[in-house]
């Protein structure tokens, strides 16, 4: 039986590790939430069986076997002294200024991170991996390290609906309902949203070829000045593009074969909670409200006045309310409990959560979909906005925008959710639709990660639109050439019909000259 059991478990181990992939990811943005989407990307593959590798500021608390950090932590830490900003006034940013924001803080730690010495002793030692997976966030530099360690390419962006992904695809995202995500629209936008929404599309691209690409470009040169590539054939070599989104989340949207959703890649099966939470939990027999702005904004920032309207709702709530609050709170009411940090996605799954407050990040909306939450948003900045308002379009959640915050709002809200069933019923309606799905988010980003290494890059689902600009991918060229050939056979039809007005009116009666004989006459 012991000899059975050897060959077994070595029949198990040639099987795993014969086709086992060595996999490089890339995370460098220093957001805790885009990491963990990068993070249930790697956790999925390894799980199967493959050998991970990860380059990030967040290293594993507890090691893994097959699982290797390059750790450049001292970069983020520098990095969020020296920006020293409450993120709360990001609501305060234009669209406009936010992407031009995004191009010069993004940029700027390309430098730091790739001179680190983890990282530079990674790139100098030229192992190979089979896969490289990048994510893509104004920082597309970092696509080069496939190349450098000559393995295919994968690409992984935090939300949906990005321009630069229709422009490493060739992806079409038609502005009249793909509302780009600062801009905070549904797809079911006014004649004035379009407007707004098309402008801004063009002034993102025009941002993006004109400030974004050069300076990438430059960075890449500096950085891998050996590349056999130029800047933008690697741009737009990635085989497949990982998306963290759902129709259920999000709206329905065209996309390429090599575009793959994966919302919810980050939700693992909810743990057992913490003994006080439990209880504290358990004992909510009117039900309990779950209040979390995620892992950057940080409720001890909220300004006083807001910060008690609050605390003077709360207070009045039979619901007990678990707050996710960064310091010591000590005129909170009794049925307030906080933590500076909550299992959030543990705590969805209790049956007594009937409320999420949430400022609408799509890790956070996510989760609540996942468990059938309903949700009171509170967005601030980025894809917030659009995540809050599609959960108001879709029936699921109200929201407060961050300066109407007053006690009469947050208490009409609170009672609506609370006690309109309707909102419970349709999130656990979209639950259904999220989960029910022919793979996993686990399983796809498996399937596809092997089948892009089988097929050596899978240049067969890389569209042609690759290869266009901007406009000729929507047509503009086309349309253009339309409208010029329109007038000039207007204007020749113009002509026309003048030239033989001419010669008819010339021939009539009416207009014939006097003869001599008549002009005698008259004299």
């Amino acid at each position: 039986m012991k000899l059975i059991n050897i060959c077994a478990c070595f029949l198990i181990f040639f099987v795993v590790g014969s086709n086992s992939l060595k996999i490089l990811g890339v995370f460098p943005t220093i957001s805790k939430s885009h990491f963990t989407i990068g993070q249930g990307i790697v956790d999925a593959l390894h799980d199967a069986g493959h050998d991970i590798t990860v380059m990030s500021p967040f290293p594993q608390k507890k090691p893994k076997e097959r699982f290797r950090d390059v750790d450049f932590s001292e970069v983020r830490n520098k990095y969020q002294k020296e920006m020293n900003i409450n993120a709360f006034d990001f609501g305060k940013m234009s669209a406009v200024n936010t992407i031009d924001w995004l191009f010069k803080t993004d940029l700027s730690d390309i430098d730091a991170t790739l001179n680190y010495e983890s990282v530079q002793k990674l790139l100098k030692s030229k192992e190979k991996f089979d896969v490289c997976i990048v994510e893509l966030f104004f920082i597309d530099t970092y696509m080069a390290l496939a190349e450098h360690h000559d393995c295919i390419l994968i690409g992984f962006t935090t939300f949906g609906a990005v321009g630069m992904i229709d422009e490493i695809t060739g992806n079409v995202s038609p502005t009249s309902y793909v509302p780009m995500v600062v801009l905070g629209y549904t797809d079911k936008m006014t004649f004035a949203e379009r407007y707004w929404n098309t402008l801004y599309s063009l002034y993102e691209r025009i941002t993006f070829h004109g400030v974004g690409i050069p300076r990438q470009d430059s960075f890449y040169e500096k950085h891998f000045p050996n590349a056999k590539k130029p800047y933008f054939e690697m741009f737009q070599s990635p085989a497949i593009i990982f998306q963290n989104s759902h129709v259920s989340t999000s709206y329905p949207r065209p996309y390429l074969p090599s575009v793959i959703e994966i919302g919810g890649i980050h939700v693992k099966p909810a743990k057992p909670l913490p003994n006080d939470l439990q209880e504290f939990l358990d004992s909510a027999v009117d039900g309990a409200i779950l209040f979390s702005m995620g892992s950057f904004l940080q409720s001890k920032n909220f300004p006083a006045e807001k910060l008690n309207v609050f605390l003077n709702v709360f207070e009045t709530l039979q619901q007990k309310v678990l707050w996710k609050f960064e310091e010591d709170l000590p005129n909170k009411s009794k049925n307030v409990k906080i933590s500076s940090w909550l299992p959030q996605r543990d705590i969805l799954a209790h049956k007594n959560v009937k409320v999420f407050i949430t400022h609408g990040g799509s890790l956070s909306t996510t989760e609540a979909i996942y468990e059938g939450v309903p949700i009171l948003g509170i967005p601030i900045y980025g894809d917030q906005k659009m995540n809050i308002n599609n959960a108001v379009a879709k029936g699921y959640g109200i929201d407060v925008h961050f300066d109407d915050i007053t006690e009469e709002k947050i208490q009409s809200a609170l009672m609506e959710l609370l006690h309109n069933p309707k909102y419970f019923e349709t999130a656990k309606s979209l639950s259904k639709v999220f989960k029910d799905r022919p793979m996993t988010p686990q399983q796809s980003v498996v399937y596809w990660t092997e089948y892009a290494y089988r097929h050596k890059g899978a240049e067969h689902l890389k569209s042609a639109g690759r290869d266009l600009y901007f406009f000729q991918l929507i047509s503009f060229d086309v349309y253009f050439a339309l409208f010029l050939s329109l007038i000039a056979t207007l204007l020749i039809a113009i002509f026309i019909c003048v030239y033989l007005c001419r010669i008819f009116c010339c021939k009539s009666p009416n207009n014939k000259p006097p003869t001599t004989k008549q002009k005698k006459k008259k004299n």
